[in-house]
């Protein structure tokens, strides 16, 4: 996979969130406007989502910085209706270290991963959780930031808590909208369904088999495949791949470090 280099005004973001220490061990791109889930996805009717845009992906760079691993989304739009810090956006990585692990993305994500996880973390405004590939919630010191004025999550990782080397591992990286119940915790992610309500998305099914995320990051196309006839898929074909008849759920694929 090629690398590729964010713009200037997501480096001055990215070093302005996670410190100018850090390094910049990959980064990709993402268009604007695409938080549309497979296509055709809409934010819930009530007034704190506005024209929406909190769950739109334009660049996710993974850092390494004093010992952590930094996980730096750059959103659209981050907003703060309620006066206690971002609380619309939720957004997860699944993490691949070794063969084998969890196949499904967690908290209501209704996804399946590509590359199975031995650890998935999730943010939505500072509050962050570690689960390991049993689904279960481990304590391994991670941080979550965020910048709301530049649109910026970062999320810190200590690396020697996550055995591996982050070179040799697969990352997948989704977004989408935070539900605390009105709880105020970490919540889940915010569900889509058929048509949009006050609090829930449209554009998705009833049969709750759609997935619950709006953007993603789609590997770049290898050069090996364009060779031999075969395309990169879109976001929307990715996110569409459900079958609701078969009951079968769209997978996401992985991003890798080159």
């Amino acid at each position: 996979m090629m690398w590729r280099s964010l713009i200037l005004s997501c480096l001055i973001a990215t070093v302005a969130v996670s410190g100018a220490s850090a390094a910049v061990l990959a980064s990709w791109t993402d268009p604007a406007g695409d938080d549309t889930g497979d296509g055709d996805y809409t934010y819930p009717t009530n007034p704190a989502f506005g024209e929406g845009g909190q769950a739109d992906i334009l660049s996710f760079s993974i850092e390494k910085t004093n010992g952590d691993l930094v996980f730096v989304f750059r959103m659209r739009k981050l907003v703060d209706p309620w006066g206690v810090g971002n609380r619309l956006t939720m957004v997860a990585v699944a993490i691949d270290t070794e063969e084998g692990g969890d196949r499904e993305l967690r908290r209501n994500a209704n996804v399946l991963l590509e590359r199975p996880s031995e650890y998935q973390v999730f943010a939505a405004g500072e509050t962050v959780e570690v689960i390991d590939r049993n689904a279960e919630r481990v304590e391994i010191g991670a941080t979550a930031r965020t910048d709301i004025a530049k649109g910026v999550i970062a999320i810190s990782v200590p690396i020697a808590r996550v055995d591996g080397a982050a070179s040799d591992w697969r990352f997948t990286p989704a977004a989408g909208l935070q539900d605390d119940y009105g709880a105020g915790g970490l919540g889940d992610f915010r569900e889509v369904k058929a048509k949009a309500e006050e609090w829930r998305g449209g554009g998705g099914h009833d049969l709750a088999i759609n997935p619950n995320v709006y953007d993603i990051i789609v590997p770049p196309r290898k050069k090996m495949l364009w060779m031999f006839g075969r395309g990169q898929r879109t976001q929307a074909q990715i996110l569409g791949a459900y079958d609701l008849d078969a009951g079968k759920y769209a997978v996401l694929p992985a991003l890798e470090i080159e």
